[in-house]
């Protein structure tokens, strides 16, 4: 290291300064101070080769220099005090220079996120460069968020478009929504930091972010007049972003099966500086992100910077994203109560009419109940009829649906060709013809008339949580000496309604693990369809007593009353 005098000539412009955004005022003002009183700091360099010297730190001051030189006011011999460090590295001189920036003059936030990530690349820590700057962790983190913004934020945050506060709000949204942001600020509209914040984290998913098939939701849609896809709403978050997580694993299946590395985050704005485009030769990994709003990310051709451990863990998330909610994590999700609710009320309702004494025992309950609730019976239908026809693949179902379809027919209620007899028995029209046709009935076909409509009624009330031997239906179902496996079968439907982990335990519990080669290496997808098949093949009542266990088994949340386990249910 030395202190010494260069002719302006033989200096180089800096290269990878982190300051990009620079103040013309301020470099012109500069500039009319070193005509009259020189340099009074030295620039700190490098040197190149014999006769050149590359600027490290000094860049305002160097601009100013060249500045009076296309002035005419120094020329290429002007003695510009230097002190050379030519023992820098790389890294070294762009640590130096972002330090020396920050503690001089504040550099615009984005010169600073830029620096900030470029240090991190080169194996920092936040740290170090706390230490370094002075600048306390929270902000340097706040910069770094800024870094991941779309290139179409950063232009608009250096042209003074945006605010920084504008900007630190965007990073709550994925590249495609700051950019439709952005959009309709050239439209007039100005939404403040907050609003925009709020816009962001209270996002509904349109239908235009959905990956998996729209027939595969079945909650309500918030349709507007023009039915757009980006303004048409799923209601049901919850169900939506199950749904789309799911779909999310199965992209991330098909990427890992030629990418060497995928990266599935649930962030609001991913790290992108934490990534590059992989080089010609390198092995190109994957990145996806699903957004908390639903909206999905895919980035392909990537290369991973290496990090510090620590980095990628206190900068995965951006910093003005809201605290997660601290709440205790549900035993089951909604979904999965909801299948359970509807599959025990299909089978209670099955196993209720191959039985006319206990049917109408528990119609009679209902129409009762109907009169002293002091308003004329109405009898809506449960929700159990009401699910995905993926759902109805169950002996309940099929059995119920014959019956209702009999009796469809007896009445002569005809429908269009592939039409449920539940629906037919619904749309009977009026009264006077519907009399006539119930008049026609037998005593026998009567009884049975009298029983099904409110037993197409009765199930479980309360989707959300478990039945509980408290219940009607837990009485009904001991009276019945109801099991539950003779009317329903473990199905795809169930699994999928379950984590990877918990399916295993079920494949190996249940004995299909016994069939099936490399069980802990498959996807959540093959083992599903391989356990439902177990459960499929060995659902026949005929089997060989081998086969009991398959034939048998029963998780705790589906016997009745039901118990807050998966494992096996005591024998019904």
């Amino acid at each position: 290291m030395s202190f010494t005098t260069v002719p302006l000539g033989s200096l180089l412009a800096p290269k990878g300064n982190p300051r990009r955004t620079l103040d013309r005022e301020a470099v012109r003002t500069l500039a009319r101070s070193i005509a009259i009183d020189g340099v009074l700091q030295n620039l700190i360099v490098r040197r190149e080769s014999e006769a050149t010297f590359r600027v490290v730190s000094g860049k305002r001051r160097y601009l100013a220099l060249k500045l009076l030189k296309r002035q005419s006011i120094v020329d290429e011999t002007y003695p510009v005090p230097v002190e050379i460090k030519d023992e820098l590295t790389d890294d070294e001189a762009l640590r130096l220079a972002t330090v020396e920036n920050v503690q001089r003059e504040q550099l615009h936030p984005l010169d600073e996120a830029e620096a900030f990530a470029r240090l991190l690349q080169a194996g920092g820590t936040i740290e170090a460069i706390v230490e370094k700057t002075g600048l306390r962790g929270p902000t340097v983190k706040r910069r770094l968020a800024l870094a991941s913004l779309a290139p179409e934020a950063k232009n608009a945050l250096r042209d003074g478009t945006i605010t920084r506060s504008i900007a630190e709000a965007l990073t709550l949204g994925s590249h495609s929504r700051q950019r439709s942001i952005l959009a309709s600020l050239e439209y007039g509209e100005r939404p403040d930091a907050d609003e925009i914040r709020h816009m962001l984290l209270d996002d509904k998913p349109s239908i235009a972010m959905a990956l998996f098939p729209r027939e595969q939701y079945t909650g309500a849609i918030a349709t507007d007049l023009f039915a757009a896809e980006e303004t048409t709403y799923f209601e049901d978050v919850e169900e939506f972003m199950r749904l789309q997580q799911a779909a999310v694993e199965e992209l991330a299946e098909k990427h890992r099966a030629t990418a060497p590395w995928v990266d599935v985050l649930n962030v609001y704005s991913v790290p992108w500086w934490q990534y590059r485009q992989a080089d010609e030769g390198e092995l190109p990994g994957v990145v996806i992100n699903l957004h908390p709003s639903g909206a999905v990310e895919v980035r392909e051709d990537l290369a991973r910077h290496r990090f510090e451990p620590r980095v990628v863990e206190t900068t995965k998330e951006t910093p003005v994203a809201p605290a997660p909610r601290v709440r205790e994590k549900p035993e089951f999700t909604t979904a999965l109560l909801e299948y359970v609710s509807c599959q025990k009320s299909a089978a209670i309702q099955a196993a209720l009419l191959a039985n006319p004494r206990k049917a109408k025992e528990v119609a009679a309950t209902l129409l009762l109940l109907g009169l002293g609730n002091n308003h004329r019976i109405r009898l809506p239908i449960h929700r159990c009829h009401l699910v995905p026809a993926s759902e109805k693949d169950q002996r309940s179902y099929r059995e119920i649906e014959a019956f209702a379809l009999k009796m469809a027919d007896r009445l002569g209620f005809s429908g269009s060709e592939g039409e449920r007899g539940i629906d037919r028995l619904s749309c009977m029209g009026s009264t006077i013809t519907l009399f006539a046709s119930v008049s026609s009935l037998t005593d026998p076909e009567l009884d049975q008339l009298l029983v099904l409509a409110p037993i197409l009624c009765f199930g479980q009330d309360d989707a959300s949580r478990l039945e509980t031997d408290g219940s009607m239906m837990a009485l009904v179902a001991k009276e019945l000496d109801f099991a539950t496996r003779a009317w329903w079968t473990p199905d795809e439907a169930f699994l999928s309604a379950l984590r990877r982990d918990q399916v295993v335990r079920i494949a190996v519990e249940s004995g299909a693990a016994e069939r099936m080669h490399g069980l802990h290496d498959r996807s959540k997808k093959d083992i599903i369809e391989a356990v439902a098949a177990y459960f499929r093949d060995h659902s026949d009542p005929e089997k060989a007593e081998t086969d009991r266990l398959a034939k048998e088994w029963l998780p705790g949340i589906m016997a009745s009353p039901a118990t807050k386990s998966l494992e096996q249910a005591a024998a019904q």
